[in-house]
């Protein structure tokens, strides 16, 4: 009989083509994928992935039990939600996903009330910019700026967030202000990458920076606050990490543009009481810093 595990790195090398990408969402070590992966085609008596200059790809005989391992997945995981709903316990592990800069300037401080009224709660707060999978267990609660599209999740609005632009007191002096109707010719600009453009907060300072130059991309908030505080250029940021930096000036009174936070858990999982805990801890977070996250002034 094949081994569940062999079975599950199949799917992880098909889905990511890489051993030591696959190794990442299995949280193993390359080794172990490339041992697993041999094992499964020695017990199968077939070559089911082969390896390729880009990556591995499926062979035909990988290809026709494809959808009978995905469907062998969704039912094992589908027990796993059930068991993980009905556990009454307040405490075991409750993975908890959202972007890096929110996570740890607004709901890593959520925890500390958590913690201590629940010291059997771990948190895994795992910081992304992907949309992990809520039904795959790759997330058992997610924070994200945006609606989720899962139909088997379900979802909460649970807070905005405001953006405006910033630009340091230094680079204003060297620049001038920007002149967003003629696209803000002479400027210098730190953005979010290509890949993040299509983003309501990318979209409003590409729209704005047309004639400027591009000085730092990055796909980190935190790089991005750093980049405009050292005088690299504009920057759009959020308004939670950028108020009440030394030396910092806000372009706009009000905020350009402000997003929507959404809390989403899977169905199946949502009424464990961990799970309900960990949620009413980052709605308490997310309420706590609710007039910085919509664009207050800091305090002086």
């Amino acid at each position: 009989m094949l081994d569940w595990d062999d079975l599950k790195t199949f799917l992880a090398i098909a889905r990511h083509r890489t051993l030591s990408a696959a190794a990442r969402s299995l949280k193993v070590s390359q080794t172990t994928m490339g041992r697993r992966l041999g094992h499964l085609q020695d017990r199968a008596g077939a070559t089911l992935l082969e390896r390729t200059p880009i990556g591995f790809r499926l062979t035909p005989t990988g290809a026709a039990i494809l959808a009978d391992v995905e469907r062998m997945e969704e039912s094992a995981l589908a027990l796993e939600r059930t068991i993980a709903g009905d556990d009454c316990r307040l405490e075991g592990l409750v993975r908890v996903t959202s972007v890096e800069a929110l996570a740890g300037h607004v709901l890593t401080p959520a925890f500390a009330a958590l913690q201590a009224d629940h010291p059997g709660i771990v948190i895994e707060l795992i910081t992304d910019n992907r949309s992990l999978s809520l039904a795959r267990r790759e997330a058992d609660i997610a924070v994200r700026l945006g609606r989720f599209e899962a139909h088997e999740t379900v979802v909460r609005k649970v807070g905005e967030m405001a953006f405006a632009p910033y630009a340091s007191a230094g680079y204003l002096a060297r620049h001038g202000p920007p002149d967003w109707a003629a696209g803000a010719p002479g400027q210098r600009v730190v953005r979010v990458q290509d890949d993040l453009l299509a983003t309501p907060d990318g979209q409003w300072l590409a729209e704005r920076t047309r004639q400027a130059d591009p000085a730092l991309l990055a796909n980190s908030r935190e790089v991005q606050l750093r980049g405009v505080m050292a005088g690299l250029g504009l920057g759009h940021l959020p308004c939670y990490l950028a108020e009440g930096q030394s030396g910092l000036v806000r372009l706009n009174a009000e905020p350009s543009i402000v997003r929507e936070i959404w809390m989403g858990v899977h169905r199946d999982t949502r009424s464990a009481p961990r799970i309900v805990a960990v949620q009413q801890a980052l709605i308490a977070g997310l309420e706590h810093s609710r007039a910085l996250l919509r664009g207050a002034a800091a305090p002086a």
